[in-house]
């Protein structure tokens, strides 16, 4: 058994190889406010938290990695050896004011480990995207002389987070715990425009790049209270301080023959006139990660019924940033989640072993405000809300098991309808338990 365990970590090490190393590669919004500071934050969801509409700050379960509160890693067990890991499709569709532009991708969502070396030491280790910008806007016009004007603006990259982390469990029914982690990744801007006439006239250009390559942590704790056997209540906390950034940014205005692709202003093959360039570090709390408190509370009847509530706010008002064409707002999170399961123990119908889920969710931008195209302030008063429902498939009688979620959702601006979506996810997981530390006497 522990051969075949052995090769188990082989083959799904060599399968998520490829994805973590295209993870920072991947455009995950298409939403023209990811322009603005550190791009748009994706709200990643583990296994079981993807159906519950990302609740878990409050969730404790055995049968997954719960990664929105690093405290719950002690409900694991102490035995085994967890692997987690999900893809996803998202469709978006934006509104404006010529009609609607749809778009859609496959994704590449996390990967993580996680294991106990006690009963009361937990350890996990993985990868997720943090926050993304995509967009790209064309206009042309007509001129007398028969030639087209136009402009582009554009924008890619993400921002990446590998981390580690660990729980202890220092007295029955209370677990802290801390993650640190490593944010990397790059986020870029371009724009293009070319005035029409003569042909020989040159393209202008104006490309921005910020480097981002920093360290952050974050703590989280839960205290369970038992109202009898089967039947409990957790309290959740998480918190995570403001931190200054380190990282470069290069700003460049140059006019060439020829534009270049995604990641290059004008095709380096061909002329280019650099009318100005600036490259500069700054790690002095010039560009600030927001601090987040989240609380959560669930109410649970073991191997039965999972009920979640999650409020989280994450202080982007506070950070500092150094682009005058936008301003930050403190983020509003709610999140309701359940989870029923007719029959654990079921061994006549699979489909009392499935896991129902089912949730909704409330969530305010970090953008309170921008300079529109016009160069006129623009209040940004976003707001998302969904809903999600999910299946965990049990595979044979184990913890292991297929997740599989779908999320249907719109983002709103009051008065703004450039800025109104509607979009939706469909998410798949699969969450691998091992009885890793122990040898079996019998298969």
């Amino acid at each position: 058994m522990l051969k075949i365990n052995k090769l188990v970590l082989v083959v799904l090490a060599f399968l998520t190889i490829t994805p973590i190393l295209h993870l920072s590669a991947q455009q995950r919004t298409y939403s023209p406010l990811s322009r603005f500071g550190l791009g748009e934050s994706q709200n990643i969801a583990y296994g079981s938290n993807g159906g519950m509409a990302t609740t878990g700050i409050g969730i404790r379960s055995s049968y997954g990695i719960n990664a929105l509160n690093i405290a719950s890693l002690t409900a694991l067990d102490s035995l085994s050896f967890y692997f987690d890991g999900g893809v996803s499709y998202f469709w978006q569709s934006q509104e404006t004011g010529s009609g609607n532009i749809d778009n859609s991708d496959m994704l590449f969502d996390y990967i993580a480990v996680a294991f106990s070396v006690s009963p009361n030491v937990s350890y996990t280790v993985g990868f997720k995207p943090v926050s993304g910008t995509g967009y790209k806007f064309l206009t042309t016009k007509s001129l007398a002389d028969g030639s087209k004007a136009f402009s582009e603006i554009s924008g890619n990259g993400n921002l990446t987070e590998a981390y580690f982390g660990v729980a202890v469990q220092p007295i029955d029914n209370f677990s802290v715990g801390a993650n640190l982690s490593y944010l990397f990744g790059n986020l870029r801007n371009i724009s293009r425009a070319n005035y029409g006439g003569s042909t020989n006239a040159l393209n202008h250009g104006v490309y921005n790049e910020v480097r981002l390559s920093t360290m952050l942590y974050d703590f989280g704790a839960q205290y369970t209270y038992k109202l009898d056997d089967v039947k409990s209540v957790t309290l959740g906390l998480t918190y995570r301080p403001k931190i200054g950034l380190s990282g470069s940014e290069t700003d460049l205005l140059a006019r060439g023959v020829q534009f270049g692709d995604d990641n290059n202003l004008f095709d380096p093959t061909r002329a280019i006139d650099t009318l100005r360039s600036s490259n500069r570090d700054f790690n002095n709390n010039e560009i600030e990660y927001a601090s987040s408190i989240g609380v959560g509370l669930s109410y649970k009847v073991e191997d039965k019924l999972q009920l979640g509530l999650d409020y989280k706010t994450d202080r982007w008002g506070d950070a500092a940033h150094f682009n005058p064409s936008f301003e930050y707002t403190n983020t509003q999170n709610y999140s309701i989640g359940a989870e029923f399961i007719p029959n654990d123990r079921s061994a006549s119908s699979y489909l009392n072993r499935v896991r129902y889920r089912a949730g909704a969710y409330y969530h305010t931008n970090n953008i309170a405000g921008y300079l529109d195209s016009k160069n006129e302030w623009t209040k940004s008063d976003l707001y998302n809300y969904g809903i999600t429902f999910g299946l965990g498939l049990p595979l044979k009688r184990s913890k292991t098991s297929i997740n599989l979620s779908v999320e249907v959702g719109k983002r709103n601006a009051d008065g703004h309808s450039n800025d109104k979506q509607s979009y939706g996810k469909l998410k798949a997981s699969f969450s691998l338990h091992e009885f890793w530390f122990r040898k079996r006497q019998f298969d």
